[in-house]
């Protein structure tokens, strides 16, 4: 009877062990878990804002929505050049890229203007900027900037 009583006494020994290593080994995936959710949820908030801005709204094309932003700033009369560059399928998406020339244009304009592009309702990408100092006017800047537009089939 006593020799029963101690084995079982060791078989629950065990057991507890076991489920104490199984619990300790749960917590542990927990701990990883909870560190992939606070990673997971800023970029799944960025991801669908940047989904919103891209279903949002319609347009022609990079030309008329860089247009629309260049109108709302009142420096459409400061482009000297739009040119299309094309457009290519990226993973399932259109991109239409252009290059803007623009001249005489102070530092202020330009910080709005990537404001305007970051901000805008459409999913825009500033992929290269190039400033020059105006020939005529030293204070004012003369920019060349490729810009993408994003936007579904």
């Amino acid at each position: 009877m006593l020799a029963v009583l101690f084995i079982s006494a060791i078989a629950v020994i065990r057991i507890h062990s076991s489920e104490i290593k199984e619990l300790d080994s749960l917590r542990g995936r927990q701990k990883e878990i909870v560190m992939l959710k606070n990673e997971f949820f800023p970029l799944r908030t960025r991801i669908d804002a940047l989904e919103r801005k891209k279903s949002l709204t319609k347009v022609n094309g990079v030309v008329s929505a860089v247009e629309d932003i260049f109108s709302t700033l009142g420096l459409r009369s400061k482009i000297k050049s739009i040119k299309p560059l094309g457009s290519r399928d990226v993973s399932g998406e259109i991109e239409e890229d252009a290059e803007v020339t623009v001249e005489k244009i102070t530092m202020n304009e330009i910080v709005n203007l990537f404001y305007r592009i970051d901000n805008a309702p459409i999913l825009l990408v500033l992929k290269k900027a190039d400033i020059k100092t105006s020939f005529e006017r030293p204070e004012l800047l003369n920019l060349t900037i490729m810009i993408s537009l994003v936007h579904g089939k």
